[in-house]
C-alpha cells in the first residue's frame, strides 16, 4: 500500500509540474513598444467632465520607407474641431503641447512596463507591485475587431479604488483602450478606432 502511495504522490507532481509548464505556455506577456512596420494605429481621445468635455483623433501612421533599409516613415496625427476663439498659439503645435492630460501618459504609462514585462496576461491573474498598486485581469474585450486583456490597476490600500483600466491585445505594440480614474471617476480615455497592418 506505501508503494502505491509513493507512486501516486510522484505522479500527482510530475502531472501538477506539467500542468504549470503548460499553463505558463498558455499566458501571454505583452511586448509595449515592439511595433511591426507597416502598421496604422487610429484612436479617439475623451477627457473632462459634463460641460468641459473634449474628444480628439489621434493617428500613428508606420510605414517602411521605399529602399533596403529597416527605414520606417512615422507620422503623427491629431484631429480635433475648434471654435474661432480657441483658435491661438496652441493651435500650432497640436492640442497635446499645451492643454489636458499628457498623451503618453495616458497611451504609455510608465506603469505598462510592470504590466508587459511581469504579469502573464491571462483572465484571473492577479498581482501586487510592490504596494502601490494592484493589478487584476478581469476578462477580455473586443475592440476595434481586436481582442485584448481587461486589465485593472488598484490602489493598493483600497482594493475597491479604480486608478486606471487598460485593455492589452499582446500582438499590438500599443492598447487598445486606456482609462485613466480620479476618486473611481473616469478622468480620460483613449480607445483604439481602427487598427490596419499595410
Amino acid at each position: 500500500m506505501r508503494g502505491i502511495g509513493k507512486k501516486f504522490i510522484i505522479v500527482l507532481l510530475i502531472g501538477l509540474f506539467l500542468f504549470s509548464v503548460v499553463q505558463l505556455g498558455w499566458a501571454e506577456k505583452w511586448q509595449l513598444g515592439q511595433f511591426k512596420g507597416d502598421e496604422r494605429f487610429e484612436y479617439k481621445i475623451l477627457w473632462g467632465e459634463d460641460e468641459e468635455k473634449g474628444e480628439v483623433i489621434y493617428i500613428l501612421d508606420i510605414k517602411k520607407s521605399k529602399g533596403d533599409e529597416e527605414v520606417f516613415e512615422v507620422t503623427y496625427t491629431t484631429k480635433e474641431t475648434l471654435t474661432k476663439d480657441e483658435l491661438g498659439l496652441e493651435t500650432a503645435f497640436g492640442f497635446w503641447g499645451v492643454y489636458g492630460i499628457s498623451l503618453s501618459i495616458l497611451v504609455i504609462n510608465p506603469f505598462y512596463t510592470f504590466v508587459s514585462s511581469q504579469m502573464d496576461l491571462k483572465v484571473g491573474e492577479k498581482m501586487n507591485f510592490f504596494g502601490v498598486g494592484i493589478v487584476k485581469v478581469v476578462g477580455k474585450e473586443k475592440i476595434a475587431g481586436r481582442e485584448g486583456f481587461v486589465c485593472q490597476f488598484f490602489q493598493a490600500d483600497e482594493e475597491d479604488k479604480i486608478i486606471a483600466e487598460w485593455v492589452i491585445d499582446p500582438g499590438l505594440a500599443l492598447p487598445l483602450r486606456s482609462k485613466l480614474f480620479e476618486g473611481n471617476k473616469l478622468e480620460a480615455q483613449i480607445e483604439l478606432v481602427k487598427y490596419v497592418q499595410y
